[in-house]
């Protein structure tokens, strides 16, 4: 069996995947062939393809090589050792004069692939095949190959280093051979090159400096024979840097010597050396914290005294990687008057340090000049080294993904100004890794995390950013009653940042962990109090300090785990204003501290009554008032005008709830806390939309003690009247200004049948209303603008007047300035108008005067509605309606989903199908129509809870009427309107919906059903004005016979 030869072209290709199959294929045909004249030929023939100029072709050439060699040396008839190996690769790699410059490198890479076929193959180390003198003869090939060129030294080196790293794997007692590197590396003077550094630190710490002192000739070493023995940090900064440094006198005299040791042009690519330096600082401080705890427990005994004193001067000889880096690397490579290749190869020597290094050490790698440089360059894209800047803090954030610890160091030093850091980095460099740094747990699984090591970055960036705080404070000038200061914005910086930290935190329910009320502390601190001994912030944060208060309230009330954060506020509130050294922001009058009073006294109650009672619902009731007055109190210390109105309806509520001694309170509960809800979903306040939800569904949405809702009718109406009003300034003024200002359409009848019927007219008179509202918007447009600009000329005639009076000049007994008199006023002796003789008193007097009337004029030109502000009022009107209604949405379908058979669900369904018609917004109608869809219309009403929300029989007979009138009022509304496609679907829904929950009460009424939609069917049919969709008929002939095929199974 003969062995391929193409195996030898493919393994020259430039696809790596086809040199590895060539090199398999070859091996596997060799072995089974196994004919010595094979072998000999393809050892004779990879030796000779090593020397090639192609460099793919030296990689699959030495691969297969590693193989064979393999393979002949264990064999015992091939005649092939380990010694020969190495005598045909230094013969058939020798170098001749006449060879040119290609050939040669050729030529002296193929050498040092052959001897890296030995290292691959680790027959070195194999006592059976290999010896101490193959060994050396080895390293002296390899050394001498490195000494020969100085672009070919480094990589020859590297092998060298990896062959040590083996030696020392399979050795242990003699190290002879080790002395002998040291001894040839020394001889060709190399010890102050990045090379000589790399031999130096392949070898174990322990014995380099006894192996170094055993040199004979020494040229000038490093000190102790340790390149990081203190005393060689200078010449280590200069090899480092590929700076020459004179070894001997005899070597720096001879031109030729000297340019041995100079390398090529500069590469980007940073030597091999910084990984064994990363690799050298990662040992000592792992070996630096084992010591740190072999001392602490050696302290305790006296007789290892002398030993910890020995091992911390061991220690404190070697060069610390804080002073490493500032004399290495930020003095040596990022000066001010280094390069821009060597600026490069410090930001990838950086990038190789911050990933390998543990969090403990992070914080010595951000020096001012790396710092400096690294702002600079990333600042601006047309900057030489923005790239690689950019790069850098791409890695440093994902360096951070993969070791969160590691976020807080770094954070610390990108705002650190004595660092050359500051507060906005993110806005100097583009970026977003400050941001990225404070919500690091957002990126961190739950399941890979430790909850100590959680807790410890929370802490460490919550000191960092209210130390940030409180030096922007204290640093800050201005007057202490100022609205804003110059330290604003640093203080704005780091309250937006300490809510980021806190969201991306509540994953880890740490919610109850004392950096949380650390935080808290700081907000009440700064929302409501002065400090007398300290500065203060301005108005604006102060105001600012409220809101995200109110944010971090927020999110502690969604989550039932923590503990309740209002009822800690109110405590520490308390007690600050008991203390010396905080005042209240806000003065209150008596009034407001007989409120605040009153409130503190309902707490005290409500924790009584809690203690007292055993009932779990009744529990959460009281919780729900307990936020509720927690809420409300410090709202009052917000300086909130409507807390006073509000407390006092809560009062009411509560007394009627839980107060039984109390009598001739005629107060529904449910009714004042609808109300109060309302009044705090109508603002656009996160905390309070949330607290809303919560009093709902704990209170409004449970049920009574015989199971009836504690929501009735009564309450739901009050929601109903926002959804039917008119999303524009005039449906704003009756909700917000009270309804006393415009008359009803329709009044309220006894007869419940008329009342039905009002309804439908009401509903008519709304739609008609609708259809008209742009042009009475324009008309009274168009009034105000009108009135507007009379206004606006009868300010200007008033500030003329003021001015000419001010100024001496005559005027007309009707008020006009009588301009053509000016030029002639004066000119009699008997006048005493002369502007050149005022004195600067009179000319003062009069500049104050003039500002006067101008800032009176401000003023009364502020009261006039413009065409634009009457516009802009029109805008946030409707806004406001919009959102008040999502909100009331949002409330009906908290509703929906805890009492899905409340038959309060089918009485929903009228004002949202009103809402669908005449919302003017395209996404609240979506929103409706969804609700209506997977809610309201999945409504199936219990017989059971039917009878108890119904107890007499007449009642529910009224009931089963009203249904059915429902069935007809939609389908004559879908017969009158046909304003868009949602509506006429809506009409349907709600019959079906109707009609299905009628029947399941009573079967007996499927046949009125049937005769309703019959009618309906024939005026559709018989009236072409009818807009009734035909899908109307076809939904309920879907449904009965859905109902039909039930039936039959």
């Amino acid at each position: 069996m003969s062995v391929l030869r193409d195996h030898y072209y493919k393994l020259a290709s430039e696809l790596p995947k086809e040199r590895i199959e060539a090199a398999t294929a070859l091996v596997s045909e060799l072995t089974k062939a196994d004919k010595k004249e094979e072998w000999d030929y393809a050892l004779n023939r990879l030796i000779k393809g090593l020397t090639t100029t192609r460099q793919s072709a030296r990689f699959g050439f030495s691969m297969a090589l590693t193989e064979v060699v393999r393979e002949l040396v264990y064999k015992k008839d091939s005649g092939l050792t380990l010694s020969s190996y190495l005598d045909q690769v230094l013969k058939a790699s020798e170098t001749k004069a006449s060879m040119k410059g290609k050939e040669e490198r050729a030529v002296l890479f193929g050498r040092l692939f052959g001897l890296q076929v030995l290292v691959n193959s680790q027959l070195l180390f194999d006592d059976s095949v290999s010896s101490d003198i193959l060994l050396k003869d080895f390293v002296n090939a390899l050394i001498d190959l490195s000494g020969s060129k100085s672009w070919l030294r480094e990589t020859a080196i590297f092998t060298l280093c990896q062959f040590i790293q083996l030696y020392l794997k399979t050795t242990t007692d003699s190290y002879d051979l080790l002395k002998q590197i040291l001894q040839r590396i020394n001889d060709i003077g190399i010890n102050f090159t990045t090379e000589g550094i790399a031999v130096y630190l392949s070898i174990p710490k322990d014995i380099r400096g006894e192996l170094a002192n055993r040199i004979q000739n020494p040229k000038s070493n490093w000190k102790n024979g340790d390149p990081f023995s203190k005393g060689n940090l200078p010449l280590l900064a200069k090899a480092l840097k590929e700076v020459d440094i004179p070894t001997d006198p005899e070597e720096n005299e001879d031109g030729s010597k000297k340019n041995k040791k100079q390398k090529g042009n500069w590469q980007p690519r940073i030597p091999f050396v910084w990984d064994l330096i990363v690799a050298n600082f990662v040992k000592a401080d792992e070996v630096s914290d084992e010591s740190e705890e072999i001392e602490s427990l050696k302290k305790r005994k006296k007789s290892s005294k002398s030993h910890s004193k020995k091992q911390k001067l061991d220690i404190t000889e070697v060069v610390s990687l804080k002073e490493f880096w500032k004399v290495v690397i930020d003095e040596s490579l990022f000066s001010d008057k280094s390069s821009h290749e060597r600026k490069f190869w410090g930001f990838e020597i950086f990038a190789k340090f911050v990933s390998a290094l543990q969090s403990s050490q992070v914080q010595y790698l951000f020096t001012p000049n790396f710092m400096r440089c690294l702002i600079n360059q990333s600042a601006q894209s047309n900057r030489l080294l923005n790239k690689i800047s950019t790069k850098t803090l791409n890695i440093l954030l994902d360096v951070a993904k993969k070791d969160y610890t590691k976020a807080p160091e770094i954070l610390s030093r990108l705002v650190d100004e004595s660092l050359g850091g500051c507060w906005n980095f993110d806005l100097i460099t583009k970026s977003k890794i400050t941001d990225t740094l404070v919500t690091i747990l957002g990126f961190v699984d739950n399941d890979k995390v430790n909850d100590s090591e959680v807790e410890h970055v929370l802490i460490s960036i919550k000191k960092l950013l209210l130390d940030k705080f409180e030096k922007a404070v204290e640093s800050q000038e201005g007057d202490e009653e100022s609205m804003k200061k110059p330290n604003d914005n640093v203080q704005k910086w780091v309250l937006d940042k300490l809510l980021g930290l806190f969201k991306n935190s509540k994953k880890f329910e740490m919610l109850d962990s004392k950096w949380l009320d650390d935080i808290f502390k700081f907000l009440i601190r700064n929302s409501f109090f002065k400090s007398s001994h300290q500065k203060n912030i301005s108005g604006n944060i102060r105001k600012l300090s409220q809101d995200r208060l109110n944010s971090f309230l927020s999110d502690t009330l969604s989550s039932t785990k923590s503990k309740s954060y209002t009822s800690f506020c109110i405590k520490y509130i308390n007690k600050l204003e008991k203390s010396d050294e905080y005042q209240l922001s806000l003065e209150f009058d008596d009034e407001l501290i007989n409120v605040k009073s009153e409130c503190h006294e309902l707490l005290s109650s409500i924790k009584e009554l809690n203690k007292m009672t055993k009932l779990e619902s009744r529990k959460d009731q009281l919780k729900c008032f307990e936020l509720l007055f927690s809420m409300v109190l410090i709202q009052l210390y917000m300086g909130d005008d409507e807390t006073v109105t509000v407390l006092g309806e809560l009062r009411g509520c509560y007394e009627s709830v839980f107060v039984e001694s109390l009598e001739n309170i005629d107060v529904d509960p449910a009714i004042v806390l609808t109300e109060v809800i309302l009044s705090f979903v109508s603002r656009k306040s996160l905390l309070l939309k949330k607290l809303s939800l919560i009093v709902w569904e704990t209170f409004l949405c449970s049920k009574n003690d015989d199971g009836t809702e504690k929501l009735n009718e009564e309450c739901l109406k009050l929601l109903f009247d926002v959804l039917v009003t008119k999303e524009n300034k005039e449906g704003q003024q009756k909700l917000f200004e009270g309804e006393d200002e415009f008359k009803e359409d329709d009044e309220d009848d006894e007869d419940e049948d008329d009342e039905d019927e009002d309804d439908e007219d009401e509903d008519k008179d709304e739609s008609e209303s609708h259809d008209s509202d742009d042009e009475d918007q324009g008309s009274e447009e168009d009034n105000d603008e009108t009135n507007g600009e009379s206004k606006q000329s009868e300010v200007d005639q008033q500030t003329q007047l003021k001015l000419a009076q001010a100024l001496g000049i005559p005027t007309e007994s009707s008020g006009e300035v009588k301009f053509d008199d000016i030029d002639s006023f004066g000119d009699d002796d008997g006048s005493s108008y002369e502007s050149d003789s005022m004195d600067d008193e009179q000319m003062m007097a009069m500049d104050d005067q003039l500002a006067k009337i101008f800032k009176d004029r401000r003023e009364a030109m502020s009261n006039i509605s413009s065409g634009n502000k009457r516009k802009q009022e029109v805008m946030e009107a409707k806004e406001q309606m919009i959102f008040f209604k999502n909100r009331i949405l949002d409330l009906l379908e908290s509703f929906s989903k805890i009492n899905s058979e409340s038959y309060l669900n089918l009485s929903m369904i009228k004002p949202i199908v009103i809402l669908i018609d005449l919302t003017l917004d395209k996404n609240l109608g979506v929103k409706a129509h969804k609700l209506l869809k997977t809610r309201l219309s999945k409504t199936k009403l219990s017989k059971d809870a039917f009878k108890i929300s119904f107890d007499t029989e007449a009642k529910q007979t009224h009931y089963k009427e009203s249904l059915l009138q429902s069935i007809e009022f939609f389908q004559s509304r879908a017969a009158e309107k046909n304003s868009n496609l949602a509506h006429s679907l809506a009409c349907s829904q709600a019959c079906i919906t109707f009609s299905k929950n009628l029947v399941n009460l009573d079967p007996d009424y499927l046949n009125k059903v049937i005769d309703s939609y019959s009618q309906s069917l024939k005026n559709w049919a018989s009236n072409p004005r009818n807009k009734i969709q035909a899908s109307l008929f076809f939904d309920f002939v879907n449904w009965l016979n859905s109902k039909r095929t039930d039936r039959s199974e």
